[in-house]
């Protein structure tokens, strides 16, 4: 890693609207240990392709000793976890108990749903497993396959991959106001053309390398310090 790709990272997650207080092991400073475990269970619930319902997401908080509707809102007002009125969650960053365009393949073996571009390549260092990723151009259509493993490295195809980073510059939590926006591209032609479509955007287009590296800075240490 090279200081000018982790500044370029960090200048594109300040473009999403991304704050130091929602990157790494920061995520989960505000919490209580029994709500950064029960945090945790959804997190490796989605990451299992196991996405939690309501029913089993109440009975875990239940079980952690946490009151369903009160855990609900810390994990929203923190921005890590968002729930359906029933209580399923439908937002846990890095993953979507939804379709997003952003398909992905964990280690081979298990499908899951990434909230954006950015969210998708933070799935890796997250689990510390090789993940693909199956995403489109918004513009060309065309499509576009990522592949990285942590002990090996990354590819793409093609290999002239962007991402934009950039925000709808409206406030609350990042799935309604950057996730929509941080998309996989062909190439930087393609980005720029976006946002000329969409002026109501703001953002540019960053390397494949330093989309990588934002993913890592977000969610490479979300799990440290807790089982």
């Amino acid at each position: 890693m090279t200081v000018e790709r982790e500044t370029a990272a960090i200048d594109a997650l300040r473009a999403a609207d991304i704050p130091e207080e929602r990157r790494g092991r920061a995520r989960t400073r505000r919490l209580s240990s029994a709500q950064r475990q029960f945090y945790f269970w959804i997190l490796r619930e989605f990451a299992a392709a196991r996405p939690p319902t309501a029913e089993g997401t109440r009975g875990a908080a239940v079980s952690y000793g946490l009151e369903p509707a009160e855990v609900f809102k810390v994990l929203a007002r923190e921005d890590l976890v968002h729930v359906d009125s029933a209580g399923c969650p439908i937002v846990a960053y890095p993953f979507s108990g939804q379709p997003r365009g952003h398909r992905v393949l964990i280690d081979g073996e298990r499908w899951v749903e990434g909230m954006c571009a950015i969210d998708a390549l933070g799935i890796a260092p997250m689990l510390g497993l090789p993940v693909e990723i199956y995403s489109h151009d918004p513009v060309s259509g065309g499509e576009i396959w990522v592949r990285i493993d942590p002990s090996e490295g990354a590819w793409s195809e093609p290999e002239e991959v962007v991402v934009l980073s950039g925000s709808a510059c409206c406030e609350g939590p990042s799935f309604l106001g950057c996730c929509d926006v941080l998309n996989f591209f062909e190439t930087g032609e393609s980005a720029d053309s976006y946002l000329e479509r969409n002026p109501s955007l703001s953002g540019h287009a960053i390397s494949f390398s330093e989309a990588i590296e934002a993913g890592r800075i977000v969610f490479a240490d979300v799990f440290v310090g807790g089982n």
